[in-house]
């Protein structure tokens, strides 16, 4: 148990939190939209943290040269839990689609499936780059996604939301949409990559 592979359960350890924090009108039924705007807040600040692990543990792993089998399969899979657990809440708080992170989780179910076949045959499948990319731009929507919803309750506390101010709901979608669309394109892409690069392990 390095150094990177713990940075890697560190991320899934981060999920809970995350989630209480991001959802508390949700779990708490809190209306105060002070105490709401802090915890959205804290919760983006945990999330960039956790962005920033998933950077750091691939480097200390290849300076370091202590790139393990646990590893390249860790810190894949720690990504998907945290990143699915993000992604579910944010259709919760209406920020992104229910059938985008359909989209984004099935793709997630089929390189598991083909990671788990190869392993049976004594391969293990590293992330590539395209879904590295692909890692960094959910990170990416999930980050502008929360720190939109963290803004709106803070102008719901000051009396500056509604129709008439410039975020709006509308508005904050539109935003939304940007790295939503980056990322379910780089989605299918380095899910059909994973299928093209490792058809053989299907191979009796």
């Amino acid at each position: 148990m390095n150094l990177p592979n713990k940075l890697s359960l560190m991320r899934v350890f981060a999920v809970p939190p995350f989630v209480v924090l991001l959802m508390g009108d949700r779990l708490f039924d809190i209306t105060d939209h002070m105490a709401l705007g802090v915890m959205k807040s804290v919760s983006l600040l945990l999330l960039v943290v956790v962005a920033i692990t998933d950077w750091l543990d691939g480097e200390i792993a290849r300076q370091q040269k202590i790139v393990t089998n646990l590893g390249k399969l860790l810190d894949p899979l720690a990504d998907k839990i945290f990143v699915t657990a993000a992604l579910v809440c944010l259709v919760e708080l209406k920020l992104i689609p229910g059938w985008a992170v359909i989209v984004i989780i099935a793709r997630e179910f089929l390189v598991t499936g083909l990671r788990s076949i190869a392993s049976e045959r004594g391969r293990v499948m590293p992330a590539d780059k395209l879904g590295k990319h692909k890692m960094g731009w959910q990170l990416a929507l999930i980050i502008v996604a929360v720190l939109l919803a963290s803004t709106k309750e803070f102008c719901l506390y000051a009396g500056a939301w509604g129709e008439h101010q410039f975020l709006t709901d509308r508005v904050i979608k539109f935003i939304v949409w940007i790295p939503l669309s980056v990322t379910l394109v780089l989605t299918i892409l380095s899910g059909w990559n994973y299928v093209r690069g490792n058809v053989d392990v299907f191979d009796e």
